[in-house]
C-alpha cells in the first residue's frame, strides 16, 4: 500500500493491529468518560448564573424569539461575539420542544456539548498525526491524546461554563484534523470542512482570532517535509524545486480551504469594515502593557513569563479567579504536568518532523492570547491550548509506551521487571485523571467563594422576584434591575418591572396609603441602611423571606409592607414648594443640626412626585452666605442626579414620595454663622426648575 504522505511519510513500522471494533469501543469508553464528567452534578456546578453567561443568555433569548436580531457582536460587556450566543439559542429551543427550563443549565450542556466534541475532534487529529508519524507514534496515540483532554481539569471545567472559551480548542483541533486529512486523501469535505473551521474561528471568541494565522505555518511544515527523513528542510539549496513537489490534488485543496473560509468571513469583514472600534473594544481593552515599570503584572514579558509558568505545578502563580480555577494553582496536576513535559521534551527533539512541529505551533499560538494580555495567566483566555497541552501529554504517554515495547523484543533477564515500566503511561493517565476530578468535583467544589463568584445569591433573588404577583409593586436596592443575571430571571415577568435603587442614598415609597402589599427585595450586605430604615417608615412592615448563603449567612430580606400601611416619618424640616415638572418638595432632613467647619453635612430631601417628570434633572444644593456687598456667594454645595444616580427623576412615578440624601462636605476655614440653605433642578442646557433659575429657599443652617 503506498504511503498517504508521500513528501513527508517514514518507513512504515510494524505495529500491533487492532480491530476496528476494538478501536471503537476504546475511543467510545472515552467519550462516555467526557460526557460524564461534563454533565455530572450539572444542575449544581458550578453554582449560580454569573454575569457573562447570563448577558449571553439574554442575547441567546433574543435570537430565538426575534426574527430581526441576528448580530455578529453582542452589545455589550465587552462586545463578545455572537457563536456562541446562536449555539445557545439552538440549545433554548431543544430544551423548550422537549419540556425543560430555559437557563444556565441548558447553557452549560451546550458548553459540555462543545467539550465532548473537542475530545472528538482531538482523537481525529491525533490519528493523522499517527498516520503522518507511523514509525514514531503508536496505534494508542490517539487515545491517549483523547483521553488526556476528556481527564484534564482545564478543560472540563470550561465544558461546564456556558461562555465561548471552550469552543476554541475544538475549532483548533477540527481545522487542523480536517486540514491534514484534506492534504492526505485530496478530499473535498475534508477541505470544505477545514474552511467552514478556519471562518467559525473569526466568528468565535477573540482568542480564536489566531486560528486563521497558524494555518499558514501548519501548512509550510507539511510542504517541507522531506521525503527520505520526513523532517522540514530549510536549506535553499533543498528547497530549489520543492515548489512543484505539491500535488496538484493538494493545490486544490488548499485553494478550497481559502475560498471557503473567504466567502464565509465575508459578513465579519464588512461589518468590521463599518464598525472597527466594537470589533476591536475587547481586544483593545485586555491588551498587555508594552511599559516595564508602570502596571509590572500587565507587560507582554511578565504576561508571556507568567503565561508560561501556569504549567509548573510548583509554587508556579496559577489564575487566582475562583472562577477559573482553584486559585493559584497551575493549570495541570503533577501527574499531567509530569506527562507534559516528557511530551514537550520529545516533540522539542523531533521538533523538525511536521507532527511535533505542527502541535508545537498550536502550542505557542493559542498560548499568545493569555500572553499578550493583562491578568496573565488568565485560564479562559487561554483554553484553547488544553488541545494542544493534551497532545503533548499523549507524546509523553506514548513514549513511555513505546519504551516498554521496544525492551519487550530484548530477551535479557535483568530487563523482564523494566520492561513493565511501559505500563507506567497507563498508570500516570489515570491518577493524573483521578486527580483533576477530585480536584474539580471535591477541591474546587467546594471553594467558599464560588457563591458570590458565580451570583448565585443573585440568580436566587431574581427567581424569586419573577415568582412574585405582577400587581405588587417591588423596590430592588442595591444592585440594578438590568443587571444580566436578573434580567435573565425576570424576562418574562409581566410589567411593570421592579424598581431598583441604592438605599444608602436614596429611597422611594407610595407616599400616601397603597391599596396593596409593596415588597422591598434588600441585598443585605450591599445596602446596611435599608433594614434601618423600613421600620422607621412602616412600624407594622415585615420579613417574607429571606435567602441565605451555604455560610448561613443573610443574603437577601423580603421585606412586606402591608396594604393600606401609612408611611411614617415626616421631614425634620417640613418645607412644601412646587419646583414643576411634576416634582414637589415637602421638606429636609439634617444631620447633625449643627456642624463644624471641616465636616460632612447629611441633608435628606423629601421629594413629592405629582406627575411623571419628563426630564433627567441634577439636583443642585447649596449653602451661601452673604458677601461684603450683601449679596448670596456660594459656599459649599453638592451638585449630583437623585440618589447619586441610582433613581434618576426619569424613572420617578407619579404618587412617590423620594428620599434623597447628599453629603455636602464644608470646607475648613468655613466662617462660622448661619448660611442659607438652597435646592432647585437643572438640565445641562441650562433649564432650571424653579423656572426663574434660582433655588428654592429651604432654610438655615448653623455653623459652629
Amino acid at each position: 500500500m503506498p504511503c498517504p504522505y508521500p513528501l513527508v511519510c517514514l518507513p512504515e513500522k510494524k505495529q500491533k493491529y487492532m480491530s476496528r471494533t476494538t478501536r471503537w469501543l476504546v475511543l467510545l469508553a472515552i467519550l462516555v468518560s467526557a460526557v460524564i464528567l461534563r454533565l455530572w452534578r450539572i444542575t449544581s456546578l458550578p453554582p449560580g448564573f454569573y454575569l457573562d453567561e447570563s448577558f449571553e443568555g439574554l442575547a441567546a433569548w433574543r435570537i430565538l424569539t426575534d426574527p430581526t436580531y441576528r448580530p455578529i457582536f453582542l452589545s455589550g460587556n465587552g462586545n463578545p461575539l455572537a457563536l456562541n450566543a446562536y449555539a445557545n439559542a439552538l440549545m433554548f429551543a431543544l430544551f423548550q420542544m422537549f419540556g425543560g427550563e430555559i437557563g444556565p443549565v441548558a447553557m452549560r450542556v451546550t458548553a459540555a456539548s462543545f467539550g465532548v466534541l473537542g475530545v472528538a475532534a482531538l482523537y481525529g487529529l491525533a490519528y493523522e498525526l499517527q498516520k503522518l508519524m507511523n514509525a514514531r507514534l503508536s496505534i494508542w496515540f490517539p487515545f491517549f491524546a483523547a483521553a488526556s483532554l476528556a481527564l484534564m481539569r482545564w478543560h472540563i471545567h470550561f465544558s461546564r461554563t456556558g461562555i465561548e472559551p471552550i469552543i476554541v480548542p475544538l475549532i483548533w483541533t477540527s481545522a487542523l484534523w480536517l486540514l491534514l486529512r484534506s492534504w492526505r486523501t485530496g478530499g473535498w469535505l475534508s477541505a470544505i470542512g477545514c474552511g467552514v473551521m478556519v471562518a467559525a474561528s473569526m466568528y468565535t471568541y477573540q482568542a480564536a482570532w489566531v486560528i486563521p494565522f497558524l494555518m499558514v505555518p501548519s501548512t509550510l511544515f507539511l510542504w517541507l517535509a522531506q521525503t527520505e527523513s520526513g523532517k522540514v528542510i530549510f536549506s535553499i539549496g533543498q528547497l530549489r524545486g520543492r515548489f512543484f513537489s505539491i500535488s496538484q490534488r493538494q493545490i486544490i485543496g488548499l485553494t478550497v480551504i481559502i475560498l471557503v473560509a473567504f466567502l464565509l468571513l465575508l459578513p465579519f469583514i464588512r461589518y468590521a469594515w463599518y464598525n472597527s472600534d466594537s470589533v476591536f473594544l475587547r481586544t483593545s481593552q485586555v491588551a498587555a502593557n508594552v511599559g516595564t515599570d508602570s502596571a509590572p503584572t500587565s507587560t507582554v514579558w511578565n504576561g508571556t513569563k507568567r503565561t508560561l509558568m501556569m504549567y509548573i505545578p510548583f509554587g508556579a502563580p496559577g489564575d487566582e479567579s475562583p472562577r477559573r480555577n482553584i486559585p493559584g494553582e497551575s493549570v495541570l496536576n503533577f501527574w499531567q504536568a509530569l506527562l507534559f513535559f516528557i511530551g514537550l521534551g520529545v516533540a522539542l527533539w523531533r521538533w523538525r518532523h511536521p507532527a511535533y512541529a505542527l502541535v508545537l505551533v498550536g502550542l505557542i499560538g493559542l498560548l499568545l492570547p493569555g500572553a499578550l494580555s493583562n491578568h496573565a495567566p488568565h485560564f479562559h483566555r487561554t483554553v484553547g491550548a488544553a488541545a494542544p497541552t493534551a497532545l503533548l501529554c499523549a507524546f509523553g504517554l506514548d513514549w513511555i509506551w513505546q519504551w516498554r515495547a521496544g525492551l519487550a523484543t530484548n530477551r535479557r533477564s535483568w530487563l523482564v521487571v523494566t520492561r513493565q515500566l511501559g505500563w507506567l503511561s497507563l498508570i500516570l493517565l489515570v491518577i493524573g485523571g483521578a486527580t483533576s476530578v477530585q480536584d474539580y468535583f471535591v477541591r474546587w467544589a467546594s471553594l467558599p467563594w464560588l457563591y458570590e463568584e458565580f451570583d448565585t445569591g443573585v440568580w436566587q433573588v431574581g427567581q424569586k422576584l419573577a415568582q412574585l404577583p405582577p400587581s405588587e409593586p417591588i423596590y430592588l436596592t442595591p444592585m440594578d434591575v438590568n443587571y444580566p443575571t436578573l434580567a435573565f430571571a425576570l424576562r418574562n415577568r409581566a410589567h411593570p418591572a421592579p424598581v431598583s435603587f441604592d438605599g444608602h442614598h436614596i429611597f422611594p415609597l407610595t407616599a400616601e396609603v397603597s391599596a396593596q402589599p409593596e415588597v422591598y427585595v434588600v441585598l443585605e450586605d450591599g445596602d446596611t441602611r435599608t433594614r434601618l430604615l423600613l421600620p422607621e417608615l412602616f412600624p407594622n412592615v415585615t420579613i417574607q423571606q429571606e435567602i441565605r448563603d451555604p455560610q448561613g449567612a443573610v443574603y437577601a430580606r423580603f421585606y412586606a409592607r402591608p396594604a393600606n400601611a401609612i408611611p411614617q416619618r415626616p421631614p425634620q424640616y417640613p418645607k412644601h414648594a412646587v419646583l414643576g415638572d411634576g416634582i414637589q418638595v415637602l421638606g429636609y432632613d439634617l444631620y447633625p443640626e449643627t456642624v463644624h467647619p471641616g465636616e460632612t453635612l447629611y441633608l435628606q430631601i423629601h421629594w413629592l412626585v405629582d406627575a411623571k417628570p419628563t426630564a433627567n434633572w441634577t439636583v443642585f444644593t447649596h449653602l451661601l452666605a452673604k458677601d461684603e456687598a450683601g449679596n448670596l456667594k456660594l459656599v459649599a454645595g453638592k451638585d449630583n442626579p437623585p440618589g447619586e444616580g441610582a433613581l434618576t427623576t426619569d424613572r420617578w412615578q407619579p404618587g412617590w414620595r423620594v428620599l434623597d440624601e447628599y453629603q455636602i462636605q464644608l470646607p475648613a476655614d468655613m466662617p462660622l454663622g448661619d448660611y442659607a440653605l438652597e435646592i432647585g433642578l437643572y438640565q445641562a442646557n441650562g433649564e432650571h426648575l424653579p423656572s426663574q433659575g434660582t433655588g428654592v429657599p429651604m432654610g438655615q443652617v448653623k455653623i459652629k
